[in-house]
């Protein structure tokens, strides 16, 4: 898996459950997670896996590059990638898969 961010839904906003079914109808896995407000974590992951933004805004910075999350984003990180989540005024939340 490359990196590279795209959009699960052509909608600015999407809910939350959209994604739940957006998900299940594609037989995809994902467990969900989140980082409260004014908070930065960095995470190392061994193996390729996709986030899918939900709740919130947040960056990621991975290498050298950001990127700017939001509901409906996806973001693909290739194995043994690192990177750092900064968010801003609200919590993040986000559904990570394989």
């Amino acid at each position: 898996m490359n990196l590279k961010k795209y959009r699960w839904s052509k909608v600015y906003e999407s809910a939350e459950e959209e994604l739940q079914e957006f998900l299940l109808a594609r037989n995809i896995a994902a467990e969900r997670h989140d980082i409260e407000a004014y908070d930065e974590q960095t995470i190392h992951t061994a193996t390729a896996i996709r986030i899918w933004g939900v709740e919130g805004n947040a960056s990621f910075v991975v290498g050298a590059k950001r990127y700017s999350m939001q509901p409906g984003d996806v973001l693909e990180l290739p194995a043994d990638s690192e990177y750092t989540i900064t968010t801003g005024l609200s919590n993040f939340a986000w559904y990570q898969s394989a």
